[in-house]
């Protein structure tokens, strides 16, 4: 059994035995013991009751991040099946796809641990300090539930400074040569953990893809912070006219330059531009387009930024619609888990009346089936999309 023990105030013990949301802040706690960090604690109420186990931080505002709701501590065994269990369920929901999120974070049961696997290589980012002082042994458990080959860690973001850890990049298991080529809904893609965005590709956005590609026929479209080619690519093999994509990484679009190539796509109708996507849409319009894309990265990364946030999907959606022609569509997105849904709606519809435009959403996207919401953490529903055509 686990040998330290938190204790929680009655009333937060009354709140987490009737919601099971799996943080835990500190003030919540009785009092905030001196265990390493990382430690997993068994956590009691002040009166007595078990609540379960959890992965603690001293400094952490957010002091535990549980691990089960059961009696007994995750070992070795129960991580390794609570990994099966994710691994069964996309296998389940995805039979034929090889590149996927294996593991959800909180939503799966393995707090601020993320891990994308392509095919046979599996890269993991490690954003509580729990998993991080156990790197190795998840290496070796993914490895040998997946029967993948490789385990890159790139370990750079916010979270994992808040959690007082050094940022990493490197391999956890084996080894492999980079850029490693992918396949994802037959597309050829060529990924490098070691600098790409995330870890190496946007797998979320796999549901507005598939939308785009049996749309794009015919149309003149603009991809904002199109990135490696998320969105170009099935534009493109979907007959779009012309695709005009817009980054700021030299990088990412000489990466979207070789996608186009290995898969034999037509690069006459693809134009690529480096410049920062948000100056540009201020500028007055050369040309408008039947489908603007606007998949920005992520505006806030804690909830003291959500307001500047909001501001600037407002400003963004607000510009960005002066590039649509009367009739056609936006395409929008917001991938800030501090901004919900109704917050980024309400932005888009600010800007949109800014700019004198009226627009009605004819769909939403979300991520796919490998990145479940767990509904006790609406934390993790981060990523947002709004189809909408404007008149």
């Amino acid at each position: 059994m686990t040998a330290t023990k938190v204790l929680l105030r009655t009333k937060r013990a009354d709140v987490l035995d009737s919601y099971r949301h799996p943080w835990i802040f500190s003030k919540g706690l009785v009092e905030q013991p001196d265990f390493p960090v990382g430690t997993q604690v068994r956590v009691v109420s002040q009166d007595g009751r078990h609540m379960g186990h959890a992965f603690y931080h001293p400094k952490n505002p957010i002091a535990l991040r549980m691990v089960t709701f059961g009696m007994d501590p995750m070992d070795a065994k129960a991580w390794q099946k609570r990994i099966a269990e994710a691994l069964g369920r996309r296998k389940a929901l995805m039979p034929n796809v090889t590149c996927f999120r294996l593991i959800h974070g909180e939503n799966d049961g393995f707090p601020g641990l993320t891990v994308d696997c392509y095919n046979k290589l599996l890269v993991v980012q490690i954003n509580s300090a729990g998993f991080d002082i156990m790197k190795a042994e998840l290496a070796s458990w993914l490895m040998k539930v997946t029967g993948a080959t490789a385990v890159y860690e790139a370990s750079d973001n916010h979270a994992r400074r808040q959690e007082g850890l050094e940022n990493h990049h490197g391999f956890l298991a084996g080894s492999m040569e980079f850029p490693y080529q992918i396949e994802d809904n037959g597309f050829k893609l060529n990924i490098d953990p070691t600098n790409d965005q995330k870890t190496g590709f946007y797998l979320d956005q796999r549901p507005a893809r598939a939308w785009l590609e049996t749309h794009a026929k015919g149309l003149r479209i603009l991809d904002l912070c199109c990135y490696t080619g998320g969105f170009t690519l099935p534009a493109l093999r979907g007959g779009a006219a012309h695709v005009l994509s817009i980054d700021s990484s030299e990088r990412a679009l000489a990466t979207l330059d070789e996608n186009i190539r290995a898969n034999g796509l037509d690069s006459s109708r693809q134009t690529s531009l480096k410049t920062d996507a948000f100056a540009y849409l201020k500028a007055t319009p050369e040309e408008l387009y039947d489908l603007v894309i606007l998949d920005p990265p992520s505006m806030a990364k804690s909830v003291k930024a959500e307001e500047r946030a909001r501001k600037g999907y407002r400003q963004l959606n607000r510009s960005a619609s002066h590039w649509v022609k009367p009739g056609g569509m936006m395409l929008t997105f917001s991938c800030t888990g501090v901004v919900n849904a109704d917050v980024f709606g309400r932005s888009v519809f600010l800007g949109l009346r800014d700019a004198r435009r009226e627009a009605m959403v004819v769909s939403r996207f979300g991520a796919g089936p490998d990145h479940p919401e767990n509904l006790a953490f609406p934390e993790g529903s981060y990523l947002k999309g709004l189809l909408m055509q404007l008149p």
